[in-house]
């Protein structure tokens, strides 16, 4: 029933309500009005709840649904969703116009709006009205990066989507499209994006409440492509501070290795020579030489780096040699993308759940389109940045033919094994000369950990998430596919305040630290490891050839769905199956009488006997017993082991590691409230 229309009674004597008396306590249920009690039938704490309510809601603007209920929407926010004009969106520069007005979410766009701008809306009316408009506007979809942004002075019921230059404070425009609202916004029109978005809009504001338990997850590739990172998040992570000193130490090592000294370990001799390398093998280096005359290797180290080659005057732009790199991948850049849009599965926000063929939403994602094309607007703090995305990107590339995918339940194992040996690193050969390997998530906390921290966090039941985690790396290899150590890439992902969940490829160098022995354990998996290999790529049976409804179609298939597409090698690991241990009525064996079990992290064992298979898998003789022999029914050579808890009839013993409190009793070492241990 509606509150301001005739018969508005009570519920419990009948009394008519009289137009502006909010004494009285409306009973609504899921946004609906089903009666109304006066002030003189309501109980201490029903005339306190009218008070709120009538603080909290608007019912000056309730409006009557269809089936005669009254609707009503708390102050800031809104009971019905509808597009409109706005001013605003007459400026070409300004693509989208979010506000609030009578109860009200009004959604304005213009033909000039980027209509993959749906996709900022929450699931529902928001995102449908969103979507009709923009089909009525005729805007087209270009898919562009989305970055949030406060802005001073700009009204609390209202959002903006507007074109970088129009609202950059630095002067550069990365084509890219700014999220602006107000730090004073309603919070209630965080309920109109996605999670993405809410979550980077909450973290700048002042007048939103404390969070519910729900991690900040944000942008993933299958909700706006392509996002672009110019530096990690600056914040503490799992102990690790990016940039300072721990941080540095995981990807290069501490001056105690026998290898990669952090004293001494020269970056940027490394990147100097990896960057050299792949300019080669991506044939940057020969398109260099054949259209402008230049040879990289004479360039100088001033040009090198930021790969930018001055213009001869001032209104020259130069030659944008990061970009010219980039566009030997194009081809490959663009397959990606077209994929990423039609397939099947989509990336989860969190990326977890990933499949073999998210390797092209992956990769796609590590550069925006606008890198391609040579900017003169960039400044030169962000060339190096630009030029170290290029060539991380393109080795990624270069590693198509050699993609590499480990199964969820082996991820963890694979991102946490223990340190080869020397003879086992001297054995490594990698099957080409780039390779990408891709696995599930793997927070930063368990890859960085100790045995003793990794035995606590095993102890948990469950690996904490964490804003910082591995997806995989790229690894390069000599002609004679042994590794070229001079670095490695790790793809990393992170949320960033402002642009939400990014990811990017970090190099690292090779050694028993942890970024290192990661680098290592990836390798060991790909020389020692029996790997599926993919599928006949599915026929083409109908449709344009090249076409968007072809690829769509095929992305379906099951072999294409099995990484045929993508030319992908699943890890092909059966583990022994597990036997209980039986209990032992008295303690009978040495360790029978240890307290506690543990957990022995994943390791790669040596000269291990490998039972020799059949073309049907099966064993053709023993192994270990009576009737083996050595290349006839058994090879030696490495193995993987799982991560293993011994003892499992045991507890795992308590983690004890803090042992720093706080005083609660005055105490005569010190004052209350003092540390002690």
């Amino acid at each position: 029933m509606s509150l301001k229309t005739s018969p508005a009674r009570c519920l419990r004597c009948g009394d008519p309500h009289t137009e502006g008396d909010d004494a009285w306590n409306a009973d609504w249920r899921q946004g609906r009005g089903h009666g109304l009690v006066c002030p003189s039938c309501q109980t201490p704490e029903e005339a306190a709840e009218a008070s709120v309510k009538t603080a909290y809601l608007d019912y000056d603007n309730a409006t009557v649904g269809s089936d005669g209920a009254a609707r009503v929407a708390p102050l800031g926010g809104w009971h019905s969703v509808q597009s409109s004009h706005h001013p605003v969106v007459d400026n070409p520069a300004i693509h989208l116009a979010v506000t609030v007005r009578k109860s009200r979410l009004l959604i304005a766009v213009a033909a000039h709006s980027d209509a993959a701008l749906q996709r900022v809306f929450a699931d529902g009316p928001c995102s449908t009205v969103a979507r009709e408009a923009l089909d009525r506007a005729g805007a087209v979809p270009h898919d562009r990066q989305i970055a949030v942004r406060p802005l001073d002075g700009w009204p609390h019921d209202s959002v903006m989507v507007a074109e970088d230059h129009a609202l950059a404070a630095d002067g550069e425009d990365r084509g890219e499209l700014i999220l602006g609202f107000s730090r004073d916004m309603s919070p209630h029109l965080l309920d109109a994006f996605v999670p993405w978005a809410a979550d980077a809009m909450r973290t700048h504001m002042r007048t939103v409440p404390e969070r519910g338990p729900a991690a900040l997850e944000s942008i993933t590739a299958s909700l706006l492509p392509a996002p672009r990172i110019e530096r990690p998040p600056t914040a503490p992570d799992d102990g690790l501070v990016v940039g300072g000193p721990a941080w540095q130490r995981f990807w290069f090592g501490t001056a105690s290795q026998d290898t990669a000294h952090a004293s001494d370990f020269d970056f940027i001799t490394a990147l100097k020579q990896f960057r050299s390398r792949v300019m080669h093998d991506s044939g940057a280096a020969q398109m260099l030489a054949q259209e402008h005359g230049l040879h990289w290797e004479d360039l100088p180290a001033d040009q090198q780096e930021p790969m930018h080659i001055p213009g001869s005057a001032s209104a020259d732009p130069g030659l944008d040699v990061a970009a010219l790199m980039l566009r030997t991948r194009t081809e490959d850049w663009t397959w990606d993308g077209a994929y990423a849009r039609v397939t099947p599965h989509r990336l989860t926000e969190d990326l977890t759940d990933l499949h073999p063929t998210d390797v092209s939403a992956l990769r796609w994602g590590l550069v925006a389109p606008k890198a391609f094309t040579p900017d003169r607007r960039i400044s030169p703090q962000s060339r190096t940045t630009h030029a170290l995305a290029a060539v991380t990107t393109t080795a990624a590339y270069l590693a198509v033919d050699h993609t590499h995918f480990v199964p969820e339940d082996l991820a963890l194992d694979v991102a946490t094994t223990a340190a080869l040996s020397v003879k086992s690193q001297a054995a490594l050969r990698l099957p080409g000369p780039w390779t990408m390997v891709l696995h599930e998530p793997v927070p930063l906390a368990a890859v960085h950990a100790d045995d003793e921290e990794f035995e606590a966090l095993l102890g948990r039941d469950e690996i904490p998430q964490s804003s910082h985690a591995v997806l995989g790396g790229v690894l390069a290899a000599h002609p004679d596919h042994t590794i070229d150590t001079t670095l490695g890439l790790i793809l990393m992902t992170a949320v960033h305040a402002q642009r939400g969940r990014q990811w990017y490829l970090q190099p690292a160098a090779y050694g028993t630290h942890g970024a290192g022995r990661l680098l290592y354990s990836y390798a060991a998996q790909l020389a020692f490891a029996k790997w599926r290999k993919p599928p006949t790529p599915p026929a083409q049976e109908r449709g344009k050839p090249g076409s968007a409804k072809a690829l769509k179609r095929l992305a379906k298939h099951p072999d294409a769905r099995a990484g045929a597409l993508h030319r992908m090698n699943i890890l092909d690991f059966t583990p022994p199956p597990a036997e209980l241990r039986p209990e032992a009525d008295a303690p009978s064996e040495p360790g029978a009488g240890l307290k506690y079990g543990t957990w022995r992290r994943a390791k790669w064992t040596e000269n291990t006997r490998i039972g020799i298979r059949d073309e049907n898998d099966n064993l053709i003789g023993p192994v270990y017993k009576d009737g083996a022999i050595e290349g006839v029914t058994y090879t030696r050579g490495s193995v993987f082991r799982p991560r293993t808890r011994v003892r499992p009839d045991l507890p795992l013993r308590p983690d004890t590691r803090t042992v720093y409190r706080l005083r609660d009793t005055p105490s005569a070492e010190g004052p209350t409230g003092s540390a002690t241990s």
